[in-house]
Formats: structure tokens, C-alpha cells, sequence
């Protein structure tokens, strides 16, 4: 991290801080935290982001920047790193404190169409800040399914949650694969599931039968 970008983080952490307590309050159904991830809890959303080798890393309700500019401090010096934030009074901030991600301002709903803008063609991690539970099932199915047709074969889908182990069930029928990672040390305690292998759902199945 340059000297820049650390004095922009600090002056703008106050102003994340308060913008995300009202963005939830007004807004809890889509923004799933009232505060900005600690750095614990960015962590361990970055725990398959790989220091040793190039990947094109996708994050999905970027917010003001906490979780990127962990992603960007471990990844490879060639990765890439595409932040999608739907929230226009995020973007600016989180701009500012993250210039070497890609940030588009969009709904992770369109996540097909924004990866063909910025020409991702994998995708081998996805950190995900949105309410995936709360979504409806058009755009979480939306969303998991953009997801699906660019993930590598080994791809992780690292959630954030600060409903800790609430909804292990519900990632436990998305995916074949499914780890917990506590953050107790985040405000209020949170954690991460990391999950792999997109199980097939009855819902998209149908739908493809229907327009086939």
C-alpha cells in the first residue's frame, strides 16, 4: 500500500463508518452490516486469495473498500481485482481508497455482463459482502449462476456473514463444499463461509428446460 493510499483510508474511515450505519438502518435488506468489515473479518474473507500466483479475484457488494484493500495488499502483483458496488455513495470512497481495483458501479446481479466489460474470462475467487440470503431468488440465482459459468474447476466462494453459523444450512444446499472461519474480533462477531462446487438447483433447472 502506498503512503497515499493508507492517508485516504484513514480520512475516509470515519465517513465509511457513519454511511454504513445509515445505509443499514435505511436499508438492512440489502446492506448486510453496519459497519465497514474489521480487518480480522477482511482476512479471513482474503484466506484464498493467493499470494504466489496471478488470479482474477471478483468482489461482489464491495462496500467502501475494507475488504479490496486486504485482497490488494495479499494477492499476486498480477492479479486482478474486480469490485462491484451498487451503492453510489460507496463507489467514490471506495475508489479512492483502492485505485489499483477495478471498480464498477452495478448490481452483482448483471455479474455476467460485468465481467465480459472488464474481460474477465475466470473467475478463481469471489468475495462476496452481499445479503446472499435476503436477495431474491432471481438475483441470488442471478448472481450463482454468472458465478458458475466463469468459476475454475478449484474456484472459492468466500461469504461474509456476521450472522455467525445462522445460515449454514442454506450454503450447505448451495454448495458441495462448505467452510467456517470465525472473525470473533469483528464488531459484532462475524465469520466467513467458504464455499465450492455450485450444487445444481431445481429452480435454474427448470428454467433452462423452459427456454430450451
Amino acid at each position: 500500500m502506498t503512503g497515499r493510499e493508507a492517508a485516504t483510508r484513514l480520512h475516509e474511515a470515519p465517513r465509511s463508518r457513519l454511511l454504513f450505519l445509515q445505509k443499514f438502518l435505511r436499508e438492512g435488506r440489502r446492506v448486510a452490516s453496519v459497519a465497514p468489515s474489521s480487518q480480522t473479518l477482511a482476512r479471513a474473507a482474503c484466506r484464498y486469495v493467493d499470494p504466489r500466483q496471478p488470479q482474477s479475484i471478483v468482489e461482489l457488494g464491495a462496500g467502501t473498500g475494507a475488504v479490496t484493500a486486504s485482497a490488494l495488499e495479499r494477492c499476486h502483483p498480477w492479479s486482478r481485482l474486480l469490485a462491484i458496488e451498487v451503492d453510489l455513495d460507496f463507489v467514490p470512497i471506495l475508489r479512492a481508497s483502492c485505485p489499483r481495483a477495478l471498480v464498477i458501479h452495478g448490481d452483482a446481479e448483471h455479474l455476467d455482463a460485468h465481467l465480459s466489460w472488464a474481460g474477465f474470462e475466470r473467475i478463481d475467487v469471489v468475495i462476496s459482502g452481499l445479503a446472499l440470503p435476503s436477495l431474491t431468488a432471481q438475483a441470488r440465482d442471478a448472481v450463482l449462476d454468472g458465478y458458475h459459468r466463469h468459476a475454475t474447476p478449484t474456484a472459492w466462494f468466500s461469504q461474509l456473514t456476521v450472522m455467525p453459523l445462522l445460515f449454514w444450512p442454506f450454503y450447505n444446499r448451495l454448495f458441495h463444499e462448505v467452510r467456517f472461519e470465525w472473525a470473533l474480533w469483528n464488531a459484532p462477531p462475524g465469520g466467513v463461509y467458504h464455499c465450492r462446487g455450485l450444487r445444481a438447483r431445481s429452480g435454474r433447472s427448470q428454467r433452462e428446460r423452459s427456454n430450451a
